[in-house]
């Protein structure tokens, strides 16, 4: 049978009404902070000519929440946000409780295609933007840990093209920290414009 005793730490969290009330609160702020940056984002898009597909930005945006990505609550928000079985277009930002926020540019099928060569030759504003690349085979995994993403300064520009045509999916992140809370908006909001310069073939290299 398991031990069902609460440590002393775990019965002062359990009385604890105000750790939930606080808990409830940041949650409710994380999503305002998207919301905002949605807006934030729509306005990079106003202000540049990319090549957006109709079907990309049919849904609008999204935000979700829950209680167990690996054990702790996330808010996420997708926009644009496009998905399906054969394509995939995704601009995704993830709050990840006592971790981090992600900014994720997510690609398949079609899309990815549709982009290849541009995010090939995107290899050094991509570089020195700090940006990683996702590694692993299961496009689903949502957090840095474990060697799941890579640093493009990392790489060499051999292995960029190689990851770049690995998989039918690519994934482009940044991280920001959660102490940064008043710079998310404009951070998140810069690196999907840098983002979509690359696609778009316009990185000033």
């Amino acid at each position: 049978m398991e031990n069902f005793d609460l440590t002393p730490e775990e019965a002062a969290i359990a009385g604890n009404a105000d750790f939930i009330r606080l808990k409830n609160r940041v949650i409710e702020k994380v999503i305002l902070l998207l919301g905002e940056l949605q807006d934030a984002l729509v306005k990079v898009e106003e202000g540049i000519d990319f090549p957006f597909a109709a079907h990309w930005k049919h849904s609008g945006g999204k935000i979700s929440k829950g209680e167990q990505y690996k054990g702790f609550p996330w808010v996420m928000m997708d926009y644009p946000r496009y998905f399906s079985k054969e394509e995939i277009f995704a601009f995704r930002t993830m709050f990840w409780w006592g971790h981090y926020f992600i900014a994720t540019l997510h690609l398949s099928g079609g899309a990815k295609e549709q982009f290849s060569t541009a995010l090939k030759d995107a290899y050094e504003p991509l570089k020195a933007g700090g940006f990683q690349v996702y590694l692993r085979e299961d496009p689903w995994e949502h957090d840095f840990e474990n060697g799941s993403y890579a640093y493009i300064e990392d790489l060499s520009l051999e292995d960029w093209n190689k990851l770049i045509s690995r998989y039918d999916f690519l994934k482009l992140a940044k991280r920001f920290e959660i102490g940064d809370w008043g710079e998310m908006i404009s951070g998140v909001a810069t690196t999907y414009a840098t983002l979509l310069d690359a696609l778009h073939g316009k990185t000033g290299y």
